[in-house]
């Protein structure tokens, strides 16, 4: 019987033991990783894993691309898929340090937040993305815009905010906005009108103070946060929380709640792209697993 094979290619200095651990529980035999991947070596790593094992053996090896460095396992993603032709096709993972499938799982639970309150899900809500710019920040914007919100990231730079905007609506059925937002005066102005607030900062970073949050009315029906290492993104939201009422008519999610649905989210991922003979598994097949898992 043919062994599952999959190749793991990050591009930071060091595979992530996480994903490794997750691909071995997702029922893969074996697992290689390849660390500092870049899309210039990934061609030759792509062939020379795909070519000994044939047409036939080639259906039983899967590709993970990760690593923090989004714009360089977008390059990586495209040059894997050139390298494959023909009958030589494999499944690929596209999960930049957990960015696809945890905005997957946050922006799902967000959705079905919306729901359980009777507002509906996330079509026409204005959704604030803080620290938007990274990688969960991206892809949860994309996330949300797909699902008819107007969806806005803030970075401390305006520049940077509204370039990152840009090309997000690029990927977009509509325009994502960026706005500057440094300190707690433009945080507030950022998220005033925000049915929903996103913190998707880096670990330890806190991006929502308790002074803005208490300038807020009740419009903001669910905050949501990525980080659950003190201080973390939203303070006063516990990382456990579960769609728990924080603020009056507010409900939070923390990062941990958020985080149970990720590894869901990644297992089942990877389980399917093992399974498949090939095609591209990345966030909006994570999404759509993050949605079934909470139905």
């Amino acid at each position: 019987m043919r062994k599952k094979i999959l190749f793991f290619f990050d591009t930071d200095e060091r595979a992530s033991p996480f994903d490794i651990s997750m691909a071995y529980d997702a029922g893969f035999d074996v697992v290689v990783p390849y660390s500092s991947v870049t899309a210039e070596s990934a061609k030759g790593l792509v062939q020379d894993a795909i070519f000994p094992r044939g047409p036939e053996g080639v259906k039983h090896t899967s590709f993970f691309l990760g690593g923090a460095d989004v714009q360089e396992v977008s390059k990586m993603l495209e040059v894997t898929k050139e390298s494959m032709f023909g009958p030589f096709q494999a499944s690929i993972i596209v999960d930049p340090r957990g960015a696809n499938t945890t905005a997957s799982a946050l922006v799902a639970k967000v959705e079905a937040g919306l729901a359980e309150l009777g507002e509906g899900g996330l079509k026409d809500k204005k959704v604030a993305i803080i620290a938007g710019t990274g990688p969960v920040g991206r892809v949860a914007a994309e996330l949300c815009a797909n699902s008819g919100a107007k969806a806005f990231i803030t970075s401390r730079r305006e520049e940077k905010a509204k370039k990152i905007a840009a090309e997000i609506s690029e990927r977009c059925e509509t325009e994502v906005g960026g706005l500057q937002a440094s300190n707690d005066e433009e945080t507030l102005e950022a998220v005033k009108d925000a049915d929903v607030i996103l913190s998707t900062a880096k670990l330890g970073i806190r991006t929502i103070s308790k002074e803005v949050l208490e300038q807020l009315d009740d419009r903001v029906r669910v905050v949501g946060d990525v980080n659950a290492v003190q201080p973390t993104g939203v303070e006063g939201l516990d990382p456990n929380d579960d769609m728990k009422e924080f603020m009056e008519n507010t409900y939070g999610i923390g990062a941990l709640a958020a985080g149970n649905l990720k590894s869901k989210v990644e297992l089942e991922l990877l389980t399917q792209a093992k399974e498949a003979d090939k095609g591209v598994f990345d966030h909006r097949n994570a999404f759509e697993i993050a949605k079934d898992k909470l139905k």
